[in-house]
């Protein structure tokens, strides 16, 4: 591990869920890292379990990088010190805990498919990009009407918040199922996003 993820994000370990998915906006317009090194920051600070692992991982990785070039003088520096907070002591069941809390976040969420669209768009705009998939991909599936207004509005927010949590691939699928579209503006729409999105997974 080159780096810790709350630096690839720029992020202190009392970041919020809401703080860490606004970051990884910021530090993709930034391009100081790949796009999948981002994406696998994120996910590894949304996820309890890997978190803790980075919470633990955190103090000792300068010394680690110091070493790495052989740069002898650091020996007489003192090392940092990891000291393991009281908190942890029963890591197994915080664990266990983050997995069950893990689980309960992936079930359907409780929300009627009439306010599934909504939820979805509001959360894209405040960068809630995990929860804004999760309810413009609920509102997809349950929706019945492909050709409705409401579907393609849905579909078009949902490449938004792909791009910008990362999942490229997903987001181009979507732009060239739109394409075959026989809606004018749907079709202009497809021609303007479609080619930055290549564009932007080439750089990856």
């Amino acid at each position: 591990m080159e780096h810790n993820p709350y630096d690839i994000l720029g992020v202190t370990p009392a970041a919020s869920k809401a703080e860490i998915t606004k970051s990884v906006a910021l530090a993709m317009k930034r391009k100081q890292y790949p796009v999948d090194v981002i994406a696998k920051a994120q996910k590894s600070l949304m996820k309890p379990e890997e978190r803790i692992i980075a919470d633990y991982l955190r103090p000792i990785l300068p010394t680690i990088q110091r070493f790495k070039y052989s740069d002898l003088s650091a020996l007489e520096q003192p090392a940092p010190t990891l000291v393991l907070l009281p908190e942890f002591d029963g890591l197994e069941q915080a664990i266990a805990q983050a997995a069950k809390e893990e689980r309960l976040e992936q079930e359907p969420l409780p929300t009627p498919t009439s306010e599934l669209l909504t939820e979805g768009i509001t959360a894209c705009q405040e960068q809630r990009y995990p929860k804004a998939i999760k309810y413009l991909e609920d509102y997809c599936q349950s929706c019945t009407d492909r050709n409705s207004q409401n579907y393609l509005q849905a579909e078009m927010w949902l490449v938004r918040a792909y791009q910008m949590g990362g999942q490229l691939q997903r987001a181009i699928a979507i732009c060239q199922r739109l394409s075959n579209h026989h809606h004018p503006q749907v079709q202009a729409w497809v021609s303007k996003t479609l080619p930055m999105l290549t564009r932007e997974i080439s750089r990856v």
